[in-house]
C-alpha cells in the first residue's frame, strides 16, 4: 500500500494572524450576539472510553491486526463553554494510525465575541453560505492543526491552518496525512434579512518534491508549491420559495495560467414544484485540495421536480459539461452530455412505480490521440408492493453501453421482498444480469437483510454475493460494495460489545474519467478518491469494540444517535434525511430548528442537530412514514402543515422529506384595580379565535403557546366584580414576533361612582 510522502514547509503564519486581527476588530460595531450553546443549569458532562481492534486482509495484502483505545469527553464549564475532546489511536504490524484527536472549547464569552478554539484534528465547510445544489461536489476541509471562530452579532470569523487529512477506512475511520499545508480566513455575515455573504482566502502549499512523489493526489499539470484561492459567495433569499446562489473564485499560483471560476443558480422550491438551474465556469485551481478532483468543469446543469397530486411525482434533468478550460495540451479532454426523465406513482392498488430513462453521451480524448465517442441509454423501472408488514419489489434495468470498437448490452431482472415488523427485519432479492456484445455473459447476483433489535441485543447482516454488473458501468451508483454481518450488546453499568465482520470490493475504477463523470458525489459518498483506492480493493475485517459510557455532574443532553453511521454502503437499505426549519409569520422558513424529535414508522426516532439536519440510516427499501414526533415535540413549538409523509426508500439512495415547525411565544398581562377589589376570574380573550383565559387571584393573566401574528387581548366587561367598570380600552393590540416578547397588556379598573338620579317635588304651597 502506498501512502503520501510529505516534507515540511515554512508558511506565513503571522502575516494571516495578522489579517484575521483587523478583520476581526473591523467589525467591532455589529449588534452583540447570542450564545452559540444553550444555557445549562450546572456543570457536568459525559464521555466515552473504548477499547476497539480489526484484523484486516485482503487480495493484495498480508493479514494485519490493529488494536487501540478511544477516549472522547464534552463538559459545560458555566461561564466558558462546552470543552470537548477526543483521543484515537491504534497500534499494530509495526504502524500507528491515528483517528480523531482534537481539544475544542465552543462558545466561551470574551471581548464582546463568542469563540470557538479547536487544537488538533478540525473541519470545515465547503462552502461559508447555504448550497442548494446537489449535481457539484465540493470536498470538506479536513486537516491537522489550529482553528479558530468568533461569532458576533450577524457575523462570523475563522481562521486555520494545519495539514489536510485524507479519511479513510470503511468500518474504522482513520487519517492519513497528506503532502499539503492548508490555511485560511474567512468572514460569514448576514447584510441583510435575506442575504448572507461569506469571503475566504484560502493557501494550498505542498513542496515541489511531494507533488512529484504524489502526481494521482495533485491536479494535473500542477507544479507550483503555492497556491492562494479568493472566493466570495452569497445566498440571496427575497422570499419564501426562491434561494439564489452566486460564487466568484480566484486563485493564484505561478504553475500556469489560472481561471477565475463563477458558479452561479437559483432553486425554486414549493409543494407541487421544484426547480434548479446552475451555471458551473470552475478552473483547474477552483479548489485544489489534495486527494480531489474538484473544479475543472463547464457547463449547465438545470432539475425539475413536479408534483401535480398527492402520489405522482415527475422529474427530468439535463447537464453538459466540458473540462480542461486552460487548454493544457497534457491534459485529456472530457465532455459529457447527459439527460435524466422519470416518474414516481402511487397507483390504485397501493402499487408503487418508479421507472426512469437517462442518456449519457461522452467523448475522452487523451493527449496526441483520437478521440473516443461512448453513446450510454439506461431505463429502468421498479414496481413495488406492501401487503401488512410485508413490501414486494420486482425491478427492471436495460443498459446500452455504446463503447467503441464494440457496443455491450446489459439487461438485467430482480425480484425481491421484505418484512418488518417493529423490532424485526428480513429482505433479499436475486438478480438475473445477461450482458451481450463482444463475449456472452449471464450470471445471478443476491442480496440479503436481516436486523434484529430486542432489548439490549441488535443483530443484522448485509450480504452481496456474485458480480454487481451494473455498478461497473458509467451509471454507477457505488465505486465499491459492502457485505457486513455484526451485533452489538448493552451491557450493565453502561458498558457495551460490538462486533462485525465485513467485506470490501472495488466496483469501479477510480480515474479522473470516472470522477469527471460521477462528479465525485454519489457513488464516492464523499471519500477521497485517493482514500477509497487505499482502502476500499477487495478488502475483508473483523471487529471488535469493548465501551462504556460516563456522565458525571449535571450531565449532558444524550447524543443524537443519527449522526454516527455505522455501515457503509449496506445493501436493501437506504436512507432518510432531510431538514426540520422555523417557519416564522411572513410563511418564510428563517433558520434551522435544532432537536426536534422525528419518528420512522412510529419506531425510531432522532432528533434534529444543531443545523436542522436529520437523518434516518440502514432503512429498509419499501415505503415508510416519516414525520414530527408529535408526542415528543417541545411544548415551545407547533408542527407546521407537513406534520408527517410517505418516503418509497430505494437501496443505496437516500430518500428526502423537509419538515417546518412554528415557534410558539407567551403573551402576559395584568388587571389593576381599587383596593379591596377581587380580581381573580375575570375572562380575558384572545382575538380572532375563540382562546380565552381568566385571571389568577392578583390579577395577572398568560396566554401561553401562541403562534406569531397580530391579536387582539380583550376584557370582557361581564365577567367584572360589582362596583367597578374599566377605566382603560376593553382591547389592546398585540403583536407576537419570535426573538421580540411582546409588551404585557394592562387593564385598568376603577370604582363605579355613578349616583341615584335624584326626583325633585314641588310643594304647591
Amino acid at each position: 500500500m502506498l501512502w503520501p510522502q510529505s516534507r515540511n514547509h515554512n508558511t506565513r503564519i503571522g502575516r494571516w494572524l495578522l489579517a484575521f486581527a483587523l478583520a476581526c476588530t473591523s467589525y467591532g460595531q455589529t449588534p452583540a450576539s447570542q450564545p452559540l450553546t444553550p444555557a445549562a443549569p450546572a456543570s457536568g458532562g459525559q464521555g466515552e472510553v473504548a477499547f476497539q481492534g480489526y484484523y484486516l486482509g485482503g487480495s493484495q495484502q498480508e493479514v494485519t491486526n490493529t488494536t487501540g483505545t478511544v477516549f472522547r469527553f464534552q463538559e459545560f464549564l458555566p461561564g466558558f463553554g462546552y470543552l470537548s475532546g477526543s483521543l484515537e489511536g491504534y497500534a499494530g504490524e509495526n504502524r500507528f494510525q491515528t483517528g480523531e484527536n482534537f481539544l475544542e472549547l465552543r462558545g466561551l464569552p470574551w471581548l464582546d465575541h463568542y469563540w470557538t478554539f479547536t487544537g488538533g484534528d478540525f473541519q470545515m465547510p465547503a462552502t461559508l453560505v447555504e448550497f442548494p445544489f446537489n449535481n457539484i461536489f465540493i470536498p470538506r476541509i479536513d486537516a491537522r492543526g489550529v482553528k479558530v471562530q468568533a461569532t458576533h452579532g450577524d457575523t462570523q470569523y475563522s481562521f486555520f491552518v494545519g495539514q489536510e487529512m485524507l479519511l479513510a477506512g470503511a468500518r474504522v475511520v482513520y487519517r492519513i496525512p497528506s503532502p499539503q499545508r492548508l490555511m485560511g480566513v474567512s468572514v460569514v455575515r448576514k447584510v441583510a434579512p435575506h442575504l448572507l455573504v461569506g469571503a475566504r482566502l484560502m493557501e494550498f502549499s505542498a513542496n515541489a518534491q511531494a507533488v512529484a512523489d504524489n502526481p494521482s493526489l495533485f491536479s494535473a499539470g500542477l507544479t507550483g508549491a503555492v497556491t492562494r484561492t479568493l472566493a466570495l459567495q452569497s445566498s440571496y433569499t427575497p422570499f419564501k420559495r426562491l434561494k439564489i446562489y452566486v460564487e466568484g473564485s480566484r486563485p493564484a499560483t505561478g504553475a500556469r495560467r489560472s481561471l477565475t471560476s463563477v458558479l452561479a443558480g437559483f432553486s425554486w422550491e414549493t409543494d407541487a414544484l421544484t426547480v434548479r438551474a446552475n451555471y458551473s465556469y470552475l478552473g483547474s485551481f477552483y479548489f485544489p485540495m489534495a486527494g480531489y478532483f474538484a473544479g475543472d468543469r463547464q457547463g449547465p446543469f438545470g432539475e425539475v421536480r413536479l408534483r401535480p397530486w398527492t402520489g405522482l411525482e415527475l422529474f427530468a434533468s439535463a447537464s453538459k459539461y466540458r473540462n480542461n478550460l486552460e487548454h493544457d495540451s497534457a491534459v485529456p479532454l472530457l465532455n459529457s452530455t447527459s439527460s435524466s426523465a422519470g416518474i414516481s406513482a402511487l397507483l390504485p392498488g397501493k402499487l408503487s412505480l418508479i421507472g426512469q430513462i437517462s442518456m449519457l453521451r461522452y467523448t475522452d480524448q487523451e493527449p496526441g490521440e483520437s478521440a473516443v465517442v461512448s453513446d450510454n441509454r439506461q431505463i429502468s423501472a421498479g414496481l413495488s408492493r406492501g401487503f401488512g408488514h410485508q413490501t414486494f419489489q420486482v425491478n427492471w434495468r436495460d443498459i446500452l453501453l455504446g463503447i467503441q470498437p464494440t457496443a455491450q448490452r446489459q439487461r438485467s431482472s430482480e425480484v425481491g421482498d421484505t418484512y418488518q415488523f417493529k423490532h424485526f427485519a428480513l429482505g433479499g432479492s436475486v438478480r438475473y444480469q445477461q450482458i451481450t456484445g463482444s463475449e456472452r455473459l449471464n450470471s445471478l447476483f443476491f442480496r440479503g437483510l436481516a436486523q434484529v433489535n430486542a432489548g439490549p441485543v441488535s443483530a443484522y447482516a448485509n450480504v452481496e454475493v456474485g458480480n454487481d454488473l451494473a455498478n461497473q458501468t458509467v451509471f454507477s451508483t457505488e465505486a465499491y460494495r459492502t457485505s457486513v454481518v455484526g451485533a452489538s450488546v448493552r451491557l450493565p453499568r453502561g458498558w457495551s460489545l460490538q462486533a462485525e465482520m465485513f467485506r470490501n470490493q472495488l466496483n469501479v475504477a477510480l480515474n479522473q474519467e470516472n470522477i469527471f463523470l460521477l462528479q465525485n458525489d454519489g457513488a464516492l459518498a464523499g471519500l477521497s478518491p485517493a482514500a477509497a483506492a487505499l482502502s476500499a480493493t477487495s478488502q475483508w475485517s473483523v471487529f471488535f469494540r469493548l465501551s462504556k459510557q460516563l456522565r458525571w455532574g449535571s450531565g449532558l443532553p444524550q447524543e443524537n444517535a443519527a449522526s454516527h453511521v455505522t455501515v457503509r454502503a449496506a445493501s436493501l437499505t437506504g436512507s432518510i434525511e432531510g431538514m426540520v426549519r422555523l417557519k416564522m409569520v411572513t410563511g418564510s422558513l428563517d433558520g434551522p430548528a435544532a432537536s426536534i424529535p422525528l419518528s420512522l414508522d412510529g419506531v425510531r426516532t432522532v432528533l434534529s442537530g444543531p443545523d436542522g439536519h436529520y437523518v434516518f440510516d440502514n432503512v429498509p427499501e419499501g415505503s415508510h412514514e416519516v414525520g414530527l414526533a408529535l408526542a415528543e415535540l417541545p411544548a415551545d413549538f407547533d408542527p407546521g402543515a407537513r406534520q408527517k409523509t410517505q418516503v418509497a426508500v430505494q437501496p443505496r439512495r437516500p430518500a428526502r422529506a423537509d419538515f417546518d415547525v412554528l415557534p410558539l411565544a407567551v403573551i402576559p398581562g395584568h388587571v389593576t384595580g381599587p383596593e379591596g377589589v377581587e380580581l381573580h376570574d375575570i375572562v380575558i380573550r384572545l382575538l380572532p379565535g375563540n382562546r380565552y383565559t381568566t385571571t389568577r387571584n392578583d390579577g395577572s393573566f398568560t396566554f401561553y403557546n401562541v403562534r406569531e401574528g397580530d391579536f387582539e387581548v380583550a376584557l370582557d366587561a361581564t365577567t367584572l366584580p360589582p362596583a367597578v367598570e374599566l377605566k382603560s380600552p376593553s382591547s389592546f393590540g398585540s403583536s407576537v414576533r419570535i426573538g421580540t416578547p411582546p409588551a404585557p397588556v394592562e387593564f385598568v379598573l376603577t370604582g363605579n361612582t355613578s349616583q341615584k338620579p335624584i326626583r325633585k317635588v314641588l310643594d304647591r304651597k
